[in-house]
């Protein structure tokens, strides 16, 4: 394990700023005799004359001077024209201006609020460079002044220095949105005002809040075209119309587009933008049963239409791959393969755009191949369907017709392996066959129970029929041969998110998880919100599944260090399902934890902590809250997880 990382007891920003430190000399002598300039009017002063300033590059030439992920200081004397396209005035743009000329837009980052009373949509302004920085945030080029070290983002262009930097000219300009289809969108366009036509918010997402009102958090909705093609609208928790509902009509929407990451996002000014009045698009539900009837021993195009159901696969488990689902409605189950990776959780109810795809088979497997990502929405969370009960002998007799249907299996044995990794031989009183697990499964390295037990799968096929379970609680039951811990996390390399067979490593707020962590040959997990920009962090790092036919005993270490707040937690649940921890019921266990009295970097021994009192099988939980930065910051870590009998 390496050293724990040492608390900083000053916040250094480096401002990058040699280059204006004139800037800063007129700021204090502006705010030393006098109040500092109030820029904030009710109403646009009268006038507005352009003063012609020579103009010298474009937007597209400003930005093709970056290189995302880096930051580069502008020290050239240029200067360009445009127009402004934002508006801060419902609160949905907050102390950012965007600013667009024929090549392109950009946005600027400026400490200053109430900017549509200086800058309405359609002024034109001249905006001057030099010693202005370029840098992105998740892909959204940016201009501001310095570059804050400690989180590498922009610094706003303090309020003083605006009207020097952004100088006004004419009132009125027209501003006309650029009018394009979901599949049209380019990077060319981003910081630019764009109008989507013949467009609406899923289904999912119509009729609900702009955004979150009450915790004034922003939220993402989807919007998407009659092929179902979807791009996300993203709006404030602090936007005016935050608690206003989304409209349940179809039409058009005009925004500034946006980008984060690999996505298109849009951000409307108020919603004026949103037009949407008219018959949603026609749908072409397809039924499972019905699309099926289409293969006929052979690959078949599909024609335009979607189908809807609950997805049933798991890809947290990483049971199936990211790329495939299983989905099942009233009237069977399918494999849809997506042509990228999809974010549909086992229990979602979706509704996937399958036009274009192809019904084929891989391996007798039937599957809907090349489906576009983009068109499966997200529809709800019923949960997880109620799984047909049967035998072994039934499920081998009607193998088609419940292809990729959940069933659930009483009573049966596991054997021909140690661990559930490959193939396993599922035998009950009618017959056997074989349950398949993918040795990338979470649960793979799980050792097999002993005795009967329960299983809930998948009906799936490889040359035969075959079974494929979700993750490790789709398993019940059994004799002593289920998991013993005995973890010390010694597989893991330094500084690597810990991921091991069985176990969960769940970031609920926030997205920091639990890390491995090397030092003087021992190896530790780790979990600390020091460093950390959220406002929230709460990490889980759950053992397997853990059998409770008998008395057994779980015992651990904790240490902690540059302590400030008690981060660390133990919790038992009998009903996690490997992914939803929140929808777990969780009880405190006991044992002793490290606390402020302990010495830094010491590993405290639990003590014995019986689990007797618990019907298993059941998981342990080690959960960390804490918040950065300068907040509840305290490192813990855990060590030496071990459950055995008493």
């Amino acid at each position: 394990m390496i050293a724990f990382q040492k608390h900083l007891t000053t916040f250094t920003v480096n401002l990058k700023l040699s280059s204006i430190s004139a800037w800063i000399c007129l700021l204090l002598m502006a705010c030393i005799p006098v109040a500092c300039v109030d820029q904030e009017f009710d109403h646009p002063p009268a006038g507005g004359t352009d003063p012609n300033l020579p103009v010298n590059t474009t937007i597209a030439a400003l930005k093709a001077m970056h290189t995302l992920d880096e930051q580069e200081q502008i020290t050239e004397d240029l200067t360009f024209s445009g127009i402004v396209i934002s508006n801060d005035q419902a609160g949905n743009f907050f102390k950012q201006l965007v600013i667009a000329d024929e090549t392109g837009g950009i946005e600027l980052r400026v400490d200053m609020t109430d900017m549509f009373a200086v800058y309405p949509v359609g002024r034109k302004v001249y905006v001057k460079v030099k010693n202005l920085w370029l840098g992105d945030y998740n892909g959204l080029i940016q201009l501001g002044l310095g570059v804050d070290q400690a989180s590498g983002d922009l610094l706003r262009i303090p309020e003083p220095f605006v009207s020097d930097i952004i100088i006004p000219a004419t009132y009125g300009n027209p501003v006309i949105p650029k009018v394009v289809t979901i599949d049209q969108l380019q990077l060319s366009d981003v910081s630019t005002l764009i109008k989507l036509e013949g467009v609406q918010f899923t289904s999912g997402d119509a009729g609900e809040t702009y955004a979150d009102l009450i915790l004034q958090q922003s939220l993402n909705r989807d919007i998407q075209d009659c092929a179902q093609r979807t791009v996300i609208l993203r709006s404030s928790g602090f936007a005016r119309f935050a608690g206003d509902l989304t409209p349940e009509g179809n039409g058009s929407i005009t925004a500034v587009l946006g980008v984060f990451g690999d996505d298109f996002q849009l951000t409307i000014r108020d919603v004026d933008d949103v037009d949407m009045t008219g018959a949603r698009c026609a749908s072409n539900e397809f039924t499972i049963a019905s699309l099926k009837t289409l293969f006929a021993n052979g690959t078949t195009a599909i024609p335009a239409g979607s189908i809807r159901g609950v997805v049933t696969s798991d890809f947290s488990s990483q049971s199936v791959t990211g790329r495939n689902l299983y989905i099942q409605d009233a009237t069977g189950g399918i494999v849809v393969r997506f042509d990228a990776n999809h974010s549909l959780n086992l229990g979602d109810e979706a509704s996937i755009d399958v036009t274009g795809g192809t019904l084929s088979e891989f391996n007798g497997l039937l599957q809907i191949d090349g489906v576009n990502a983009g068109g499966a929405s997200f529809e709800g969370h019923p949960g997880d369907v109620t799984p047909r009960v049967a035998t072994v002998l039934e499920i081998l007799n009607n193998a088609q017709a419940w292809e990729s249907t959940v069933v659930r299996i009483n009573d049966v044995t596991l054997t021909g392996a140690p661990s559930f990794s490959g193939e396993v031989i599922v035998t009950d009183a009618t017959g056997s066959m074989i349950l398949f697990t993918r040795s990338q499964s979470t649960f793979a390295g799980n050792a097999l129970p002993t005795g009967n037990v329960s299983i809930t799968a998948l009906i799936s096929e490889f040359n035969a029929p075959q079974l494929i379970i979700r993750n490790a609680n789709d398993v019940s039951g059994g004799g002593t041969g289920t998991t013993e811990v005995d973890e010390s996390f010694t597989s893991i390399a330094d500084n690597a998110d810990i991921l091991l067979p069985g176990w969960a490593n769940i970031a609920v707020k926030g997205t920091r998880l639990w890390r491995a962590k090397v030092f003087q040959g021992n190896t530790y997990a780790q979990a600390t919100a020091f460093g950390d920009t959220g406002a929230e962090m709460e990490s889980w790092l759950i053992t397997p599944s853990i059998s409770l036919d008998e008395a057994k005993k779980i015992t651990y270490e904790t240490a902690k260090a540059f302590h400030v707040h008690d981060g660390l937690s133990v919790w038992i649940s009998s009903n996690f399902n490997g992914t939803d921890v929140a929808g777990a019921t969780w009880i405190p266990l006991g044992g002793t934890i490290a606390t402020s009295s302990d010495a830094d970097h010491t590993f405290i021994p639990s003590g014995d902590v019986d689990l007797s009192g618990f019907t298993g099988p059941v998981r342990v939980g080690f959960k960390y809250v804490g918040s950065g930065p300068g907040g509840q910051t305290t490192t813990y870590r855990v060590d030496n997880v071990t459950v055995e009998k008493l």
